[in-house]
């Protein structure tokens, strides 16, 4: 299940997801849909040792799915 951020206006979906990064833990998952590819998210992500894939959402968006390794 994905988490529809679209009708935020910036910078809220970013800070959604960075504070859901900080308190994942080792195994976790998450998935946002956005309604842009997010560049400047993911050297953020990186730093926060995240990884993370893309799904167009098939509506004009982008799916983002988080892992915790």
């Amino acid at each position: 299940m994905s988490i529809d951020l679209r009708h935020l206006p910036p910078p809220e979906p970013m800070e959604i997801i960075l504070d859901r990064a900080d308190t994942m833990v080792s195994g976790d998952t998450a998935a946002y849909t956005l309604p842009h590819f997010p560049s400047p998210l993911l050297p953020l992500l990186e730093e926060r040792g995240m990884r993370y894939r893309f799904d167009l959402s098939g509506d004009g968006g982008v799916t983002l799915h988080l892992e915790k390794p």
